[in-house]
């Protein structure tokens, strides 16, 4: 009975890893020293391999077959409006401040003052009204971080 359990969760763990770049060893330098090879015994190699640590630097620096990050998520970016609204059209209309460098990061913006600059010339169409949503206010600055910080949401 445990080898049936076992069986069944390699079969899961391994089919949803071939669709990757990479096999069931996961993405990191493992992946990269066997490339192409799904031989069962290369993949625990390349497992082994990744858990000397290098499997961590590359998901952090998206490097090795590991994907970077996403920086934002168009719940995450309204979320931030919606906590921080009053503060960030204060720190949106001065250009700078520390709810729009918290905003650049959920962007993933290199440059927060070039963006709190982008942002401040902005600040008519992202504040349009008085009353106006979060929704709204995140749209607006997405189209303001599509141009400055090369992002896409």
């Amino acid at each position: 009975m445990k080898k049936i359990f076992v069986v069944i969760a390699i079969a899961l763990m391994t089919s949803s890893a071939f669709a990757a770049k990479y096999g069931a060893a996961g993405c990191g330098l493992g992946s990269m020293v066997f490339e192409g090879d799904q031989t069962w015994w290369k993949q625990v190699l390349g497992a082994t391999l990744n858990g000397t640590g290098f499997q961590t630097v590359a998901i952090t620096l998206g490097t090795s077959n590991c994907d970077a990050p996403t920086p934002v998520k168009m719940g995450q970016a309204e979320a931030y409006v919606e906590a921080n609204k009053v503060a960030l059209a204060n720190d949106i209309a001065r250009g700078n401040g520390e709810t729009i460098i918290g905003l650049s990061k959920v962007y993933g913006c290199e440059n927060s003052a070039e963006f709190g600059k982008a942002l401040k010339s902005n600040y008519s169409s992202i504040f349009a009204s008085h009353d106006v949503s979060a929704t709204e206010i995140t749209h607006n600055i997405n189209t303001v971080a599509a141009t400055t910080c090369n992002t896409q949401i």
